[in-house]
């Protein structure tokens, strides 16, 4: 055989390869979601959130800047979600301690997709997390922004190009006997994942300037962490009908 007829030969085989391993993940993805999402959050609360022990410091607000970044391979049915980001600013309010799941009453949310996200990937975003934050909010707006994700072994850093946030976290700050490992808080439930690699304590400091309606705020030295969450499960019929690749 000619040096030419191998190469098309293999040409032939890498293309049905390819085409196979498409075929098979598309269809086996098409009726479930499961994603993995690094986080970097910061909120109102001192060291560390009380009100996922069921108590409260502050019984009035709640307000947070939650950034997520989707690990590789994560998906929404057929949607790929690996390396797209998500920044959420918010205010729980003073409920959730009280009363936490479906319905949950909250105060407000500005979602920012990354400019980098496709509509379907925003949508399949959307349901994402409709189901680990299944609460309901007052006011709730969505916008785009060009948005920074950086995490080390000491921090992490997270920015909106327009300025409206920005948000730093300093993993060293708090007192360690360990000062080569930071401090985790491990078996704690995250809102409605599946399971989490543990909540990695950090010293935040963060803003928000404020848009549609909402207040801004800014934080200093209060509460801070970053946890790799997972969340993964069967898509309702009614749901995967509206999500499109």
């Amino acid at each position: 055989m000619s040096l030419k007829a191998k190469v098309a030969v293999v040409a032939v085989l890498v293309a049905g390869i390819a085409i196979v391993g498409v075929g098979t993940t598309h269809a086996g993805n098409a009726s479930t979601y499961e994603v993995t999402a690094d986080t970097i959050e910061g909120c109102s609360c001192p060291l560390f959130c009380t009100c996922y022990f069921s108590a409260s410091a502050d019984e009035h607000k709640c307000e947070a800047n939650n950034v997520y970044k989707f690990r590789k391979g994560s998906h929404y049915g057929n949607v790929d979600l690996s390396d797209a980001i998500v920044w959420v600013n918010l205010d729980l309010g003073g409920e959730w301690h009280h009363k936490p799941g479906p319905g949950m009453p909250t105060e407000w949310a500005v979602v920012t997709f990354d400019k980098k996200t496709t509509p379907a990937q925003r949508e399949a975003i959307g349901k994402v997390l409709g189901i680990v934050f299944p609460v309901k909010w007052k006011r709730f707006s969505t916008r785009e922004d060009a948005i920074t994700f950086e995490q080390t072994d000491k921090g992490a850093h997270a920015t909106m190009a327009s300025g409206l946030s920005e948000i730093s976290l300093d993993k060293t700050a708090t007192n360690r006997p360990d000062k080569n490992g930071p401090v985790v808080v491990k078996n704690l439930q995250y809102w409605g994942s599946t399971s989490n690699e543990g909540f990695v304590l950090a010293m935040s400091k963060h803003h928000f300037n404020g848009t549609d309606g909402n207040p801004k705020y800014s934080y200093d030295k209060r509460n801070g962490f970053t946890i790799a969450w997972t969340a993964k499960g069967e898509i309702p019929a009614e749901a995967s009908k509206s999500v499109k690749n």
